[in-house]
């Protein structure tokens, strides 16, 4: 009797020290504090080598709690046979493939497939080929060898921050269309927390003690000859390309942009609600300037090549819950998943495109 009155005065201890440090994240970075739980994804399992210039897939057919590989390769449930249904697909990296979502039901695409049938929208289904593992060359031989048999009649892409980071880490190493991420970094993208962990994800407590230990790291460098130029106009020219063919299916095509949470330059506010959700955001900073410019240079790009563009980033910095919508400056959380959902609905039922015969 003893004992079970001690544990619960513990547990009753635990709780309201949660609450205290709770009420203090929201005073110290304007935010609420929000799990940090993250799914733990086998890519050993589902991506398999393969010869240049793809050099990895995913395993068709595979199946798990948390990722499926349906028949085109693409992440997500089994799509109906050919003819039955228009498709939607979406070429995009890995915001968009949903790395670290604790549920496929949380993924943008499951939650698209939502509103199309709260909207009485049966006719349609959405393909999503994210990945965490591409750049642009790999996208475009994504196309030409696997997933052109999709046959879709939109065709949303959004690439091009993989060559960034490749570029500006490669310097004068980095050659379009050879430059490719390295099996130790794909395979780095596994990771296995205990079952404690897990659970602890969800206290605020744990998190600002646990991020005091733990330090990462940005991109080592191998010089500092970014190529900057040179990269822009390599990422355009794949969109050209990916979008000709498309539109030599009879496919419409779509740019989108989804956006970092970083600000050119940062408010001292905008500091501080950075600091609740990714505390070494600064170290990225650098970088994340060409991240920004290439936001824009996308823009432009849309314009040139006369395609619609679904602007996630525009409406998330107008957005009241901005710093609530990601998971890190990269990746959106659950809510955020909502968001770039009902953007992608909205833009393109603006369009005309999902109730126009073609």
């Amino acid at each position: 009797m003893f004992i079970l009155d001690d544990l619960a005065v513990l547990l009753l201890l635990l709780v309201a020290v949660e609450l205290v440090v709770r009420r203090h994240f929201r005073r110290c970075y304007g935010i609420p504090f929000k799990s940090r739980r993250i799914g733990e994804y086998p890519y050993r399992a589902f991506i398999e080598k393969v010869g240049p210039p793809l050099h990895f897939r995913f395993r068709r057919g595979f199946r798990s709690p948390l990722v499926n590989i349906n028949r085109f390769g693409c992440r997500g449930p089994e799509p109906a046979p050919d003819g039955q249904k228009k498709r939607l697909l979406l070429i995009g990296e890995s915001n968009f493939f949903g790395v670290k979502l604790p549920s496929e039901k949380a993924l943008w695409a499951a939650r698209l497939r939502a509103l199309l049938r709260l909207r009485g929208i049966n006719d349609w289904e959405i393909i999503n080929a994210g990945t965490p593992i591409y750049n642009s060359f790999q996208h475009l031989a994504y196309w030409k060898r696997e997933i052109a048999r999709v046959k879709p009649d939109i065709v949303v892409v959004g690439f091009g921050f993989n060559d960034l980071s490749q570029a500006w880490m490669l310097g004068g190493k980095w050659e379009p269309g050879r430059s490719v991420w390295p099996e130790e970094f794909i395979y780095a993208l596994e990771r296995r927390f205990p079952w404690w962990e897990h659970f602890l994800a969800a206290s605020c407590t744990w998190i600002l003690w646990h991020r005091k230990l733990l330090k990462r790291h940005d991109f080592p460098r191998f010089d500092d000859d970014f190529q900057w130029h040179r990269c822009l106009s390599v990422i355009e020219e794949n969109y050209r390309v990916i979008k000709d063919l498309a539109a030599s299916q009879g496919a419409r095509t779509a740019a989108i942009l989804s956006g970092f949470m970083l600000d050119l330059e940062p408010t001292p506010e905008v500091c501080r609600r950075l600091d609740g959700i990714q505390a070494n955001w600064r170290d990225f900073h650098e970088r994340g300037k060409y991240d920004l410019a290439l936001t824009e240079e996308m823009r432009g790009m849309s314009r040139r090549l006369g395609l619609p563009l679904i602007d996630i980033d525009a409406i998330l910095r107008r957005h009241p819950r901005r710093f609530e919508l990601y998971l890190d400056i990269a990746h959106f959380n659950v809510d955020g998943m909502r968001v770039v959902a009902r953007v992608i609905y909205d833009t393109i039922d603006a369009l005309g495109w999902w109730r126009e015969d073609r």
